[in-house]
């Protein structure tokens, strides 16, 4: 799980933030709470930054071959529950 004061006032890049809307508008993302703790963010997190904060960890973690939006999509997707955010 991500540190919570890691990313208390954390800027987003423009790039993470272009793949973090992709992936809210592809999963019809709702407004709210509740995804972060799918996505092993701090839970005070809303759905929408939970999100940009988790595309930020994969950009961190992942290796350069396997940063496509292909994988970054099964990642995410893998991670959803069954009803939708």
């Amino acid at each position: 799980m991500i540190q919570q004061q890691m990313y208390s006032s954390i800027w987003i890049p423009p790039k993470t933030y272009d793949l973090a809307e992709w992936l809210i508008r592809s999963f019809n993302i709702q407004p709210g709470y509740g995804l972060a703790r799918y996505l092993g963010v701090s839970r005070r997190y809303n759905n929408y930054r939970a999100v940009q904060v988790w595309v930020l960890e994969q950009q961190r973690n992942w290796p350069a071959e396997k940063r496509t939006t292909g994988q970054l999509r099964r990642a995410f997707s893998a991670l959803l529950p069954n009803d939708q955010f």
